[in-house]
C-alpha cells in the first residue's frame, strides 16, 4: 500500500458518512444503501465462487503476465505465480460480491467488464445478471486462460471473453452492445485511459446506466481521473466507497456527490 493510497485511505474513514445511510437526504441514494450496499443475504452463489478464489490462492502455477496499463504494485516481474497475483489482484470478498448485488437489483441485460483478471469479478457479475449479455475485456492471454477456468468452474454460461489491448477490443465491444446498463472499470489504472473509458463508455449509457470505477485511490492519477468523472455534469449522483467509485447518470435529481462508508 502506496503513501497516497495510506494517507487517503484515511481520509475516507475519517470524512465519510456512515454505510447505514443516516443523514442521506437523497431518497435514491437512501435507498440504494438500504437495498443493495447493506444486503447481508447470503447467496448460494458467494460460496461457489469464494472456492474457486480459495483454489486461485493455492495455486503455485507461473504465468508470463503482458501489462498494457499501469502494472502491479506489488509484483513487478512477468513472471508471477497465479496465487501471488490472486492475493494482489483480485477485488476482495465484500466488494466483488456488491458487483453481484448491483447487477442482481438493476436488472442489467447488458455487463461490460474492464479487466477480467482471473475472473472472480466477473463470475459475480455473471451470476448477478445471470440473463444478461455480458462480455469481459483481459489484456494478458494467459490470465485470460486462468478467468476461462474460473467461469467454466463457476458456470457462467453467458459470459464472452476478448482478449487483446484494451484500445482494440472496446469500441467492437460498445458497438455489439448498443447500450450498457452496467460497466465495471477494472483496468489499466492511468488517469488518461480512465477518463478516456468514462468518454467512450458514455454514448452508450442511459439514466439507469451504473458505471463502477476500481481502485479510486490506487494513485494521484486514478483519483484525479475519478474526480474529473465526478464534476462532469452528465454524471448525477457519485458515491466514493474509497476502493470503488459508483457513478450514476438519473435524471430529474440534484447532482450530489457522496462518501459512504463500506
Amino acid at each position: 500500500m502506496n503513501l497516497f493510497l495510506i494517507r487517503h485511505t484515511l481520509s475516507y474513514y475519517l470524512c465519510s458518512r456512515h454505510k447505514y445511510g443516516h443523514a442521506i437526504h437523497s431518497p435514491f441514494v437512501y435507498s440504494f444503501i438500504r437495498e443493495v450496499l447493506r444486503d447481508r443475504t447470503q447467496y448460494s452463489e458467494y460460496a461457489i465462487i469464494e472456492k474457486e478464489r480459495k483454489k486461485l490462492g493455492n495455486n503455485n502455477l507461473r504465468i508470463l503476465v503482458h501489462d498494457f496499463g499501469a502494472g502491479s504494485q506489488v509484483i513487478h516481474s512477468q513472471e508471477r505465480k497465479v496465487k501471488d497475483i490472486a492475493r494482489s489482484s483480485l477485488s476482495p470478498q465484500k466488494y466483488a460480491q456488491l458487483l453481484f448485488r448491483i447487477a442482481r437489483h438493476v436488472h442489467a441485460k447488458n455487463i461490460l467488464e474492464i479487466g477480467t483478471s482471473m475472473g472472480i469479478s466477473g463470475t459475480y457479475l455473471a451470476k448477478g445478471g445471470n440473463d444478461a449479455q455480458f462480455i469481459s475485456l483481459e489484456g494478458s492471454e494467459q490470465i485470460a486462460e486462468i478467468a476461462k477456468n474460473t467461469f467454466h468452474a463457476c458456470a457462467c454460461e453467458n459470459v464472452e471473453l476478448k482478449v487483446g489491448n484494451f484500445a482494440n477490443t472496446l469500441t467492437p465491444t460498445l458497438q455489439k452492445f448498443q447500450k450498457i446498463d452496467l460497466a465495471f472499470i477494472d483496468g489499466n489504472h492511468q488517469e488518461q485511459a480512465t477518463v478516456d473509458y468514462f468518454e467512450e463508455i458514455y454514448p452508450y449509457c442511459h439514466s439507469e446506466t451504473i458505471l463502477l470505477f476500481d481502485d479510486i485511490y490506487w494513485s494521484k492519477g486514478m483519483n484525479k481521473a475519478w474526480k474529473k468523472i465526478c464534476e462532469d455534469e452528465r454524471v448525477s449522483v457519485s458515491i466514493d466507497m474509497c476502493k470503488m467509485g459508483i457513478i450514476f447518470f438519473k435524471t430529474g435529481i440534484v447532482k450530489q456527490d457522496f462518501r459512504i462508508r463500506f
